[in-house]
């Protein structure tokens, strides 16, 4: 699959919808519905092997992919099928006419209407609500409904007389039947599913009664009627009559079913353009949805850049309006916008006056229309999704120029290769992380994007600038040139560890616990400029996962710069201080990365000046120079150390959108990140920090007894039956 096809379908939305695949023409080849988009369209390119030849044909063939998000999918099917009719393209099986959709009909311009399940639509002063796909589905609705409304299901010819002398009305002379087929009063009167008007037991206007409950029901008025199903369901169940419940179950399934409003389809043959747009990056992004016979036929998009940055929603629509209908010969008589326009009634002449017929400009409030502007608006915001993934994802021309550009830019002695960006991302100031992406030659390497959860955090108050410094020392320490731990050696004493080097001693500690999970180091002392070293040949001597060290609480920087992480709660292990703080080194952590084992050709910061500054800071505690910017989200500029001055380029430049779209990167990954962090903390706990005590036996502790505060209730000897009396003498010893 070409890189710029594989980078657009990932950005696809999991929404329901319709799809568009086209060739290098730009003619569309193949028209699909789907629940689910992205699911849909991404099976088309895996696997292709085992795909029938006209499939396998036809994927060959696609260069682009559009598509058009529906709020539902029933009103996917719709829009599929109307767009297939007006398209006709090549690989689909083009659908009949009309007869794949029902509609209910109601004679409205009789004395006493009729519904019933039709195929077509005529203008013949008739009611019709459509269209749905299964015609069996409404007439099991539609009996549903006989029994709340008891309304006519037959053809007779009903005609009201009315009444000249005050006469009894339910008198039959009230009525005329003809074109009788059947004897009449039938069946339906006795077992109370018609009230007969065939014999004049309603009055014209009882009846129109009950029509008029049916069409309000259809139009969407319905709470009541599911309301009373629903507590007649709950009764029966209560009663045990579940037999009963869910039937009444079924009734309900089968209104809601019924009463799916079509957004793109609908009877009432209105002709009506719908537009609306979205403004991202100093660019306005429309959409317009062409709707005619009450169809939605095609969809239009188009981007204008924004003149300046006090442009006003009004004079945005106006210009567009100008601009789409002056050569466009198709103009229907509504068009619906989302905005007040000053010179409204100066427009809609103009546009009656090109189209020979009245065209009214409408701004709905509220109703099915202000729901089309809706689906417009969120079909605009998908527009300018698409149209930054195909520029994302263009050739690799383009990209490296791109880069070429960049380094131009910069001054950068060769062209960045590798570029890296780091963004920071919190929730309400807790669970601050950053995260790291990659572009190779000007495009993405998600294998090498990497996360990081920042230590140095309060709760509540997070510090952007502290949080990129530490993340920008993390990474950057793993480009130090690598000290081999050869000449240091660990020997035990009498009362103590001793580290040596070439004989010499360098330091000492003393162990509390040993395990391979998790060795705790005590009365840690050493020369400094052989941290990196000790801490490997201690891991490596006791082959253990995690080690926990006790240190002053200014010592946690040069803790941090070799991989430690503050463990933020008081560890039984250790004798509390509160100058003290405990870190831990974890060796499934701090691995030799592949991805960190790179070095950059260039580093952008997201954020201002602030952020920069502390990056640069950092990289110098390394005595390490890469060449790094930063990115500012406001105005989309460019910031250089020491330099005062931004870097502005225009909204379309390729190197400036190539640098949003790295940026963009970092920012989803950290959110994803981010994402993750929070939804651990509902299935983790701190008890996995006491020694002795891991994820496995954690969990069986939960299962057993619920969660953290049961436990604190419990005495001793309770847990001591799961954990033994040394662990739950650990565990109450912590908790209290």
């Amino acid at each position: 699959m070409q890189q710029n096809l594989q980078h657009l379908i990932r950005k696809i939305p999991h929404q329901p919808g319709v799809y568009r695949m086209k060739n290098d023409n730009g003619d569309i080849i193949y028209i699909g519905k789907a629940k689910d988009l992205f699911k849909r369209v991404n099976s088309y390119f895996q696997n292709t092997k085992k795909h029938p030849i006209r499939t396998a044909k036809m994927v060959e063939q696609i260069t682009d992919i559009e598509y058009t998000i529906t709020s539902s999918d029933l009103e996917a099917i719709m829009l599929e099928t109307n767009l297939i009719k007006e398209n006709r393209p090549k690989y689909n099986i083009l659908m009949k006419d009309d007869k794949n959709f029902a509609y209910i009909k109601i004679t409205v311009n009789e004395d006493y209407p009729r519904i019933y399940v039709t195929r077509k639509v005529i203008k013949d002063k008739a009611k019709y609500f459509g269209p749905k796909t299964a015609a069996s589905r409404i007439h099991e609705t539609l009996n549903h409904l006989r029994k709340i409304f008891p309304y006519r299901n037959c053809n007779l010819e009903i005609q009201h007389l009315g009444l000249s002398d005050g006469s009894d009305p339910s008198k039959q002379s009230n009525v005329k039947v003809t074109k009788a087929g059947i004897k009449y009063p039938c069946l339906d009167l006795h077992i109370k599913r018609c009230v007969a008007p065939c014999v004049g037991r309603p009055t014209k206007e009882e009846y129109r009664q009950i029509i008029d409950r049916i069409i309000s029901f259809l139009e969407g008025k319905h709470e009541d009627i599911l309301k009373t199903l629903k507590a007649d369901m709950l009764i029966a169940a209560q009663n045990k009559k579940f037999e009963q419940a869910a039937k009444i179950r079924d009734k309900i399934l089968s209104i809601e079913n019924l009463y799916q409003h079509q957004l793109v389809t609908s009877a009432d043959h209105q002709n009506a353009d719908i537009i609306n747009f979205i403004l991202e990056d100093d660019r306005v992004y429309f959409n317009v949805f062409q709707v005619r016979e009450g169809k939605l036929i095609d969809q239009q998009n188009a981007i204008l850049k924004k003149p300046d940055l006090d442009s006003t929603d009004e004079q945005l629509t106006t210009s567009f309006i100008q601009q789409f209908y002056s050569e466009n010969t198709n103009i229907p008589k509504e068009i619906l916008i989302s905005t007040e326009l000053d010179q409204k009634s100066i427009i809609e002449s103009w546009l009656s006056e090109m189209s020979d017929h009245k065209v009214k400009i409408v701004i709905p409030q509220k109703g099915k229309k202000d729901k089309l502007l809706e689906l417009c608006l969120e079909n605009a915001l998908s527009f300018a999704k698409q149209s930054r993934a195909r520029w994302e994802g263009e050739s690799k021309a383009t990209r490296e120029e791109a880069l070429e550009n960049l380094a131009q830019l910069l001054g950068l002695p060769k062209i960045p290769k590798r570029l890296e960006c780091y963004d920071i991302s919190h929730l309400s100031g807790t669970n601050t992380v950053a995260s790291m992406s990659v572009f190779e030659n000007g495009f993405p390497k998600n294998s090498d994007y990497r996360h990081f959860k920042i230590n140095l955090e309060e709760a509540g108050s997070p510090d952007d600038f502290k949080s990129m410094e530490e993340v920008i020392l993390r990474r950057l320490k793993y480009l130090k040139p690598s000290i081999a731990t050869k000449g240091i050696k660990i020997t035990k004493g009498k009362t103590d560890y001793q580290i040596k080097s070439n004989k010499e001693i360098v330091g000492k500690f003393k162990t509390i616990s040993v395990s391979k999970l998790k060795t705790f180091v005590n009365e840690f002392d050493y020369q400094n400029e052989y941290t990196e070293q000790i801490i490997k040949k201690i891991t490596e001597k006791f082959k253990t996962r995690r080690l926990y060290i006790q240190i002053d609480k200014d010592q946690i920087r040069e803790y941090e710069k070799q991989g430690f992480q503050e463990v933020k709660i008081e560890m039984s292990e250790y004798q509390h201080s509160s100058e003290k703080m405990v870190v831990v080194y974890d060796t499934t952590r701090n691995y030799e990365d592949p991805s960190f084992k790179k070095i950059p050709d260039l580093i952008v910061i997201d954020g201002g000046k602030g952020q920069l500054s502390h990056a640069v800071k950092a990289m110098q505690d390394h005595h390490l120079f890469i060449p790094i910017i930063s990115i500012a989200k406001k105005q989309e500029e460019f910031f250089l150390p020491n330099n005062p001055v931004s870097i502005k380029l225009e909204p379309n430049d390729a190197t400036r959108l190539m640098v949003q779209h790295l940026r963009d990167e970092a920012h989803r990954f950290a959110i994803e990140y981010n994402r993750k962090l929070r939804e651990k903390d509902y299935t983790s706990s701190e008890l996995e920090n006491i020694a002795g005590i891991g994820k496995k036996l954690t969990q069986k502790l939960f299962r057993k007894f619920g969660s953290v505060e049961n436990l604190k209730n419990l005495p001793e000897s309770e847990i001591a039956l799961e954990v033994g009396t040394k662990l739950a003498q650990k565990l109450k010893k912590f908790l209290q």
